[in-house]
């Protein structure tokens, strides 16, 4: 009896550490996403942009609510030697497919921006965003 015991202590902790390896390999995935998201904006590269957000995407920002067309119609080559920034990532998985991340932004259009990734077909995309600028304090 000591010995299934052992087993099946063995396979569950072995479990455990598989699922938070793959959490971990997903967060930093989903953080390389946004990079690229976020760099292709500061290009206007809407090519990119395009393969990372969802058709039927949602945002939101100080300019009110729109769809993928708008997002990518808003996306123009920022000024040369701009940057993308971000800062303070976090990413909470609500299951295995759907992450909520939250992070912010220094530079220019500095912001704090919430997005909802969902893993569809093999791949991640933005099915919700929202983005505020900061404030000067």
């Amino acid at each position: 009896m000591q010995r299934y015991t052992l087993v099946l202590i063995s396979a569950t902790f072995g479990l455990a550490s598989f699922v938070s390896a793959a959490r971990a390999d997903t967060t930093a995935d989903l953080i390389a996403l946004d990079t690229q998201w976020g760099n292709s904006g500061v290009t206007g590269d809407t090519v990119a942009a395009g393969k990372l957000l969802s058709d039927k995407v949602v945002a939101v920002d100080q300019h009110g609510v729109t769809d993928k067309k708008g997002q990518l119609a808003d996306s123009k080559p920022a000024p040369a030697g701009t940057k993308y920034e971000p800062t303070d990532f976090k990413v909470t998985m609500l299951d295995a497919d759907t992450a909520i991340m939250t992070h912010g932004t220094k530079g220019e259009d500095a912001h704090y921006s919430l997005h909802v990734w969902s893993h569809k077909s093999g791949k991640w995309q933005v099915v919700a965003t929202s983005s505020t600028p900061v404030q000067a304090k």
